[in-house]
Order: structure tokens, then sequence, then C-alpha cells
């Protein structure tokens, strides 16, 4: 189980980097805690900051996983850069297994 977390995380990091929205947006759930904004709102404005990047990259490093059931968290250090920010951070995504498939529920920075 947490190989397959860990596929989710790292074909999540993949499509963000290939500025593949429709993919980078489809490893959410519709569950999502977007925070304050609604999810919709969330999309559209994750949409606003990747598509027109020239080029992303995200390095997933020292990722550690933990599955409990239904749920997991995957525990990184996240080094992104693009032609506009460059930035490191350590992250925490939430993900629950839903239709079979690790989508992310929260995302948040430690």
């Amino acid at each position: 189980l947490a190989k397959d977390v860990e596929n989710s995380v790292m074909a999540w990091a993949s499509a963000w980097s290939k500025r593949d929205i429709n993919g980078y947006l489809g490893a959410y759930s519709e569950d999502f805690d977007s925070g304050r904004m609604s999810l919709s709102a969330w999309k559209q404005q994750r949409t606003e900051r990747i598509v027109p990047r020239k080029r992303i990259n995200v390095d997933i490093t020292k990722l550690n996983i933990t599955v409990n059931g239904s749920m997991a968290t995957a525990d990184f250090e996240q080094d992104y850069s693009s032609d506009t920010f460059n930035g490191s951070s350590n992250k925490r995504l939430s993900l629950a297994l839903e239709g079979g498939r690790w989508l992310i529920v929260k995302e948040s920075v430690r």
C-alpha cells in the first residue's frame, strides 16, 4: 500500500512538473480541503498559476509514508522551481483511498 501511495505522490509531482493541469488536479479528491476557498475557485487559481509557466520542476526527497487503512500521510521535502519562483518546503499530503486511487484530501506546509 505504501508503494501505491508513493506512486500517487510521484505522479502528482510529475503532472505538476509537466504542467499537465488535468493530471495535477486529478490527483485531488472532490473532498479536498481547499481552505477558505471553494474547490472550484481553488482549482481555477491553481490553473492560473500553473498553465502560464514556461517551466516547472518539482522534486520530492525524503518521502515518508504512513498508511492507516484507507487513509495515508506522505511527508517530504519539496524543491519547486519555475520561471517565476524557486523555493523549498517541508510538505504533508493527506490522502484517501477512493475508487482504488489514492487522492489528496489535504495539503499543508510543515
